[in-house]
């Protein structure tokens, strides 16, 4: 009566694909973003409802205008604008090329931003120069200083060495007048003693 309870084994060789198929379709998604282009030359270009010159105009589009490509069929692309509208145009009409205007309001962007980086480098740079100078005036402080306490020292060794010389001489003076004195002290005592 009493059966045991046992979990199914799941198959490994199944789980894999399974798993390789999930990470396939979640990629999937980001690498079928759709491509920025631009209506190429100097030319109006229409939108249309369908890819033939027969469907409905939708709008009219201008060099330069900016659209996601969303797809292909045969000489249209189905794009997206950035008002949100889809439509078809002739592919042969697009460039993934950005028009001359917004190529040139891009390098000014990127001008004013690397001028505004360059201003921040250069307060920088002044910031850092000034700190170089004020580390520069403490170590020539620290070096004169340095040179103060070593003469000190070579001064202080000199008075000890002298102080060492004096107390010397001064111990062997006391040492002799105290071996004279004694030797007249032991002169006389025996001159008292002959008398």
């Amino acid at each position: 009566m009493n059966r045991e309870y046992r979990r199914p084994r799941r198959n490994r060789r199944t789980a894999r694909p399974a798993w390789i198929v999930g990470l396939i379709v979640l990629l999937s998604g980001a690498f079928s973003h759709a491509e920025t282009f631009y209506v190429s030359g100097h030319r109006e270009l229409m939108l249309r409802t369908g890819p033939s010159v027969e469907h409905r105009i939708i709008a009219v589009l201008r060099t330069g205008n900016e659209m996601q490509v969303l797809g292909q069929e045969g000489d249209y692309n189905l794009v997206s604008l950035p008002d949100g509208r889809q439509g078809y145009v002739l592919k042969s009409f697009l460039t993934n090329e950005p028009p001359p205007e917004r190529q040139i309001e891009d390098l000014t962007a990127k001008v004013e931003a690397q001028a505004a980086e360059l201003e921040q480098l250069r307060g920088e740079n002044l910031q850092l120069m000034a700190a170089n100078d004020k580390l520069t005036k403490d170590n020539q402080s620290d070096k004169r200083q340095l040179r103060r306490l070593q003469q000190e020292s070579t001064d202080l060794q000199r008075d000890m060495r002298l102080l060492w010389f004096v107390a010397g001489a001064g111990v062997l003076l006391i040492g002799w007048l105290m071996g004279w004195t004694r030797v007249r002290l032991r002169r006389r005592a025996r001159s008292r003693s002959f008398t």
